[in-house]
């Protein structure tokens, strides 16, 4: 009886784990924010959605990316002007950096980590490629930051699938600097082209688009590992 009892406990649970829909974290910037799906909920947000048609949680990319794909949020940490380095023109800007959020993010079996957007429109130092023994100066630094965002998401996350959506609007260095990087660490990245944007941000034909063209690269990815 006693073995009957555990062979359906052990059923129940692999049954129960079958069912479960994939998880995903979002590790971004104002792109990404929507008032009251933040994690945790004090991230500043972008407040200027009328501006952009962007008024409804169901329009940003990510909501839609999650329908499609029928997978469950398990934490959007994105916070509104935040840089993935600590430096914003010469100035310290280390509390709300992707640096100092990487480990917000739950327990995803997928990441996607949006940003850059706010380190080039600052111009913040580019620096040169580092991939060990990081220090403060290095953190305030685009390429050795990033190369320190992707060691530690691996390290937190090692069972996850990370992103990087790296928008092509932000030019050609961003680009070069971005794929030499998420080569050196096998991170898959998710070239954006042709968002629609107003005021600087994705309207709801921009958001379209990104959700369009992470949906392309997921379903790829899908054919390709079976």
């Amino acid at each position: 009886m006693k073995r009957i009892v555990f062979l359906m406990m052990v059923l129940s649970a692999i049954l129960l784990s079958s069912c479960q829909k994939p998880r995903f974290s979002v590790l971004g910037d104002s792109y990404s924010t929507f008032k009251g799906h933040v994690h945790p909920e004090s991230n500043d947000v972008w407040l200027h959605y009328d501006t952009t048609g962007v008024t409804e949680l169901e329009k940003m990319w990510w909501f839609q990316v999650a329908k499609a794909m029928d997978w469950e949020l398990e934490k959007n940490n994105s916070f509104s002007g935040s840089l993935v380095c600590n430096m914003d023109y010469e100035e310290y800007y280390g509390p709300h950096s992707f640096l100092r959020r990487m480990d917000g993010l739950g327990n995803p079996d997928v990441i996607f980590v949006f940003g850059g957007t706010n380190d080039m429109w600052d111009e913040a130092p580019m620096g040169e490629y580092v991939y060990e023994n990081w220090t403060e100066e290095d953190s305030c630094m685009f390429k050795p930051a990033l190369a320190c965002l992707f060691n530690g998401l691996q390290r937190l996350y090692p069972k996850a699938k990370v992103y990087f959506m790296a928008d092509s609007a932000l030019g050609e260095e961003f680009m070069e600097s971005v794929h030499a990087i998420a080569e050196h660490y096998g991170i898959a990245c998710i070239d954006l082209s042709d968002i629609n944007k107003t005021w600087g941000h994705p309207n709801t034909e921009g958001m379209a688009s990104i959700a369009e063209q992470v949906l392309a690269v997921l379903r790829h990815d899908e054919v390709v590992q079976q």
